[in-house]
């Protein structure tokens, strides 16, 4: 049985389990071969769980982008972080929780790349409301504040706090079978480090030096190129979960089309072509630009 069809049948399976799980704890019999059937199904929702794990562990670092667009030497650009003041609207669908709850996690592993530890405290205050509304709080641990506070100081410790909450979140969910949610966390993560990347691109300044401009670009186009992997990772993800609901369906159609844009563009051979004079240019990017921003405002305005 394929991982999708494991997926959709984890419903059925759940309430099997959990019929005869209450026959047995009331005292109530089963013959051997209602049993043996159940145990069956018990053990396939763990074999869906093990399977969406492996997937999910695929899903890009948090804070793997943010730390190269820092190192780049491109300035920091507030613009491009969403706005705080948009997430009352988000409590009130879950998919919409879980997706810009993503977009606040990369959008706090920016600002702690660079070096801006208070107004990324700030930005998980925010985040704290999405997590409420999505039962995750808890699993970024009580102590999570505490321990940002405490890094405000050291850059990297603060990265590493909000890698493994986030590794926190995503362990939680997969144990409780909630994969849809957390497909949309890792996926909103994943698109805002690309707007982040790709709207630095286009916002390079235009009075640098050509070949320090040419520098920091090459540097970004490299950050740009390294996610053609994470937007594997996502196709992978979300396609056992597409036929599941219109979000999951939607955000894996803009997945594979992001996917063959990059294809298209050939990144990898781009980039080993590029020596002793610049090749790569913003114009390059055009239509993974356009892709990625009108999904980012879809995502941002839901």
């Amino acid at each position: 049985m394929t991982f999708s069809a494991k997926y959709k049948n984890l419903g059925k399976i759940a309430i099997a389990c959990g019929l005869a799980t209450t026959m047995i704890a009331c005292g109530g019999s089963a013959d051997s071969s209602n049993n043996d059937e159940t145990k069956k199904e018990i053990a396939a929702v763990k074999e869906a769980s093990v399977d969406f794990n492996i997937i999910l562990n695929n899903a890009p670092d948090p804070t793997s982008i943010p730390v190269l667009l820092e190192r780049s030497g491109a300035e920091f650009d507030a613009s491009l972080l969403n706005s705080k003041d948009k997430a009352e609207s988000y409590v009130l669908k879950d998919a919409s929780s879980a997706l810009n709850f993503g977009v606040y996690i990369s959008d706090i592993a920016y600002l702690s790349a660079s070096n801006k530890p208070q107004e990324a405290i700030n930005y998980f205050s925010t985040a704290r409301k999405l997590s409420d509304k999505l039962g995750i709080s808890d699993a970024m641990g009580s102590d999570l504040s505490d321990k940002l506070e405490t890094a405000l100081s050291d850059k990297e410790a603060m990265l590493k706090v909000i890698s493994e909450s986030e590794s926190k979140v995503k362990a939680f969910l997969n144990t409780n079978s909630q994969y849809d949610v957390a497909a949309l966390i890792v996926t909103g993560t994943t698109l805002e480090a690309l707007h982040i990347s790709l709207g630095l691109v286009q916002n390079a300044p235009k009075d640098l030096p050509a070949e320090a401009r040419n520098a920091v670009l090459v540097d970004l186009m490299t950050a740009v190129a390294k996610q053609e992997s994470s937007i594997d990772a996502i196709v992978e993800i979300l396609k056992p979960l597409e036929g599941t609901n219109a979000d999951t369906k939607k955000y894996y159609a803009e997945f594979v089309k992001l996917q063959g844009q990059f294809d298209a563009l050939k990144f990898d051979e781009k980039l080993k072509e590029n020596k002793g004079g610049y090749q790569l240019k913003a114009e390059d990017l055009k239509d993974i630009t356009a892709t990625v921003e009108a999904l980012r405002k879809v995502t941002v305005s839901m």
